[in-house]
């Protein structure tokens, strides 16, 4: 009993600073579970009502990953605008050197993540829900199992980028500069790097250092054969242009938890080191 009461009294603060952060972020939440259902009805429905000749997917997996085609722009946004004050906003607002806490730091930070990130699955789910709602109305059941595969490593990938704007959260000063940096470097940095690395490395190498090619396991996962091979050329004018599709799943898989473990890992280090 005593025991129990200390694992109580320990997860206390936390689960109060979930409820916490979960209540400050109503007004992101809204705006992207609005956002997200919003282009799932755009591309199943309003576009097929209002356009004649836009028509259904062959199978309800190509359906469905049409309809995923958004969901990585989506989910890099509600990364970047939900977990980018993780940590700096501690320091912005003078709580990271607070000498003798009501609340222990580390406890503090957990319940701040955890709670954005129930608010991000919670929209990751209600995408998933009306998608997966509507695949079933125009192709009726059972949903194809590879869905609720596309599902999983959707929350995964979700966890990934989160972790990545943490870090940056970690030793950037202010909200405002983690956000502008992390979706330039998710949006435009990694995609750079990669058209680079395709250049110079003709192809041979893989860019497995990519968050936004992890990505694309989201869609590849629901193609049956998976993709293979995963690497194309496309010749225009004697100039030739190669593109790697995606990752292989179990690769994809374990950089993915690999990132997730070195991101935070490096996050806490450098929260500790800017405590002192």
């Amino acid at each position: 009993m005593i025991k129990e009461n200390k694992i109580y009294i320990g997860l206390k603060p936390i689960v109060h600073t979930l409820v916490f952060e979960m209540k400050k972020q109503k007004k992101k939440f809204i705006f992207f579970l609005i956002i997200s259902i919003f282009i799932v009805f755009l591309q199943g429905v309003i576009l097929q009502v209002t356009i004649p000749f836009n028509l259904l997917s062959d199978t309800q997996a190509e359906f469905f990953s049409s309809g995923l085609g958004f969901y990585s722009l989506i989910s890099l946004f509600t990364a970047c605008l939900l977990f980018s004050g993780i940590i700096c906003s501690e320091f912005s607002t003078k709580t990271g050197f607070i000498v003798f806490p009501k609340i222990n730091k580390y406890k503090l930070i957990i319940g701040s993540y955890l709670g954005n990130l129930v608010l991000a699955v919670i929209i990751i789910s209600a995408y998933y829900f009306f998608l997966g709602l509507l695949g079933f109305y125009y192709y009726g059941g059972p949903i194809n199992v590879r869905f609720f595969y596309s599902y999983f490593i959707a929350i995964l990938y979700m966890i990934t980028l989160s972790s990545f704007v943490t870090l940056f959260s970690s030793f950037m000063k202010s909200v405002n500069m983690t956000i502008i940096s992390t979706i330039l470097i998710l949006l435009i940095g990694f995609q750079i790097a990669d058209s680079i690395v395709t250049l110079v490395g003709g192809g041979n190498i893989e860019p497995l250092y990519s968050i936004a090619y992890m990505g694309n396991l989201i869609t590849s996962i629901l193609s049956n054969p998976f993709p293979d091979p995963r690497y194309f050329e496309m010749t225009m004018r004697n100039f030739t242009i190669g593109m790697w599709l995606t990752p292989s799943i179990e690769m994809g898989i374990t950089l993915m938890v690999v990132f997730i473990i070195a991101y935070f890992v490096l996050a806490a280090l450098l929260f500790k080191r800017r405590q002192l």
